[in-house]
């Protein structure tokens, strides 16, 4: 997935800052400071500054109308809304009808039973009938002679047809569901009621510098348009997609949605008695609505005063005993080397999680890495839930680890002494519940159980982190339990 570059400055000396967003944690390139991103799984906004003037967006509206005249060009900010995440769908898959058999094949006696023709022919009459309807008659007979069979008889006055049963068509497999994933990655207005003839921003957000949202600044350049689509709805539109109408069961794991206020030039054109609208990037310079009515600018509403959340920046510490934490870009639990506690951002806070390292076998330290695990208890039936917390490029992977894991749940003893180097966790708590539940989910097969699911989702807490040793050969990790072999380069 393609990631929005954020552009602001450091808390502590003022420097540029550059980020991707997403990112949990960075280091200040000016003076050095480690700095805590916050505001994570927050709807957080940005702005994207516009790169032309009034005059040359005049001049880009009257391109091809030359006659036409300016009357007035107005800044506006329209609202984007974007959306990224790990989609993991059910999806329920029709049974499949089996090959119908040609005639050749059901004469010759092939397939099932069911295939099988009332009449079977011995080989030599069928050698025999090929050769009367290429050769003749005679030299019928001359291959019958070589074969043993007794000569054709005169033909009957009326031919006598083959009677076969129809093919049957069979099920070669009973409905169930299969396993869909995805990353999701789609912008969209975030006010609908305003035509702007922008469907996407498409991957310009990838291209572009996007700033924190300030209010002043922006409304000193022009008007800022109301958003009118709520964050319940923009998460319908933005999962929505067509090829996805028989999808029974879904979570989305690691969602980011945020606002980008992108520049508009509404430059208002007239040529004689007429008079429109015309639509102008302020970054591409370029037309994205020739003609469009006068009413637009009332659609355009100007969205009320008042704070919209932003991206915070304050210093990467532990708030039990202030030391230091690790710097992990895309981590989202930070490991205290210190007090040995283990920290999760959640919004604009840090809060200690439970954790311990497995010990499994006695392989030697240098041939192992600690990967992250979720373990949940479960309130019902379903017993222990594990679920990956790590990062790994094939979504499809973290679903079988979690099933693998969670059928058949670690044997271990916690590790004591010196916590060894571990890799660190990209889903948090509220994440793993999620793809605990879709695992759950998918473990009743049928379509009409998984949606069950749905309105009956087992209740998982009692989030535990635990980090179990993997063995490294070569370029695959393997699992201690099952010796599932796993590329290192998918979690990368």
């Amino acid at each position: 997935m393609g990631q929005v570059l954020v552009s602001t400055e450091c808390p502590t000396c003022s420097g540029p800052l550059d980020f991707s967003e997403g990112t949990n944690a960075l280091r200040c390139p000016s003076c050095g400071s480690t700095l805590l991103v916050t505001g994570r799984k927050q709807v957080l906004t940005y702005w994207v500054a516009p790169r032309i003037k009034a005059d040359v967006a005049g001049a880009v509206a009257r391109t091809g109308r030359l006659h036409a005249r300016v009357v007035r060009a107005e800044m506006v900010f329209a609202p984007f809304y974007r959306l990224t995440g790990h989609d993991f769908q059910w999806q329920d898959v029709p049974p499949r009808p089996a090959p119908e058999r040609d005639a050749s094949a059901m004469l010759l006696g092939g397939g099932s039973g069911a295939d099988r023709p009332e009449i079977d022919l011995p080989l030599g009459a069928i050698l025999s009938w090929g050769a009367d309807a290429l050769l003749g008659t005679r030299a019928g007979d001359v291959v019958r002679d070589v074969l043993g069979e007794p000569r054709t008889p005169p033909p009957p006055r009326e031919p006598v047809p083959i009677v076969t049963r129809p093919p049957v068509r069979t099920s070669t497999s009973d409905t169930t569901v299969q396993l869909l994933d995805r990353y999701v990655e789609t912008t969209f207005p975030a006010s609908d009621d305003a035509d702007l003839g922008v469907a996407s921003l498409g991957i310009r957000t990838q291209a572009l510098r996007v700033s924190l949202f300030q209010r002043e600044t922006l409304a000193a350049l022009g008007t800022i348009v109301r958003i009118r689509t709520d964050e319940a709805a923009a998460l319908r539109q933005g999962l929505a997609a067509r090829g996805f109408e028989r999808v029974v069961y879904r979570q989305v794991l690691g969602r980011i949605l945020s606002v980008i206020y992108f520049p508009f030039w509404v430059v208002e054109l007239t040529e004689g008695t007429e008079r429109w609208l015309t639509l102008v990037d302020a970054v591409a310079e370029s037309v994205v609505k020739a003609r469009a009515p006068m009413a637009l600018r009332d659609a355009l509403a100007p969205a009320p005063d008042g704070a919209l959340p932003t991206v915070g920046l304050r210093p990467l510490v532990c708030p039990n005993c202030g030391w230091a934490l690790p710097l992990e870009a895309d981590d989202v639990v930070f490991f205290c080397a210190s007090c040995q506690r283990a920290w999760q951002i959640h919004g604009i806070d840090l809060t200690e999680m439970p954790h311990e390292i497995a010990e499994v076998g006695a392989a030697r330290a240098g041939d192992l890495v600690h990967l992250p695990f979720w373990r949940f208890e479960s309130a019902g039936s379903e017993g222990t839930a594990w679920v990956p917390a790590f990062r790994c490029r094939r979504l499809k992977i973290l679903h079988d680890l979690a099933l693998r894991f969670t059928t058949k749940p670690p044997i271990y003893q916690a590790a004591t002494g010196e916590r060894p180097s571990a890799r660190g966790c990209f889903y948090d708590a509220e994440d793993a519940a999620l793809l605990a539940r879709f695992t759950a989910a998918g473990r009743r097969r049928s379509p009409d159980a998984v949606k069950e699911a749905t309105a009956d989702e087992p209740p998982f807490g009692g989030a535990r982190l635990v980090w179990i040793p993997f063995e490294r050969q070569g370029q695959s990790l393997l699992d201690p339990y099952s010796g599932l072999a796993l590329q290192e380069a998918l979690l990368d």
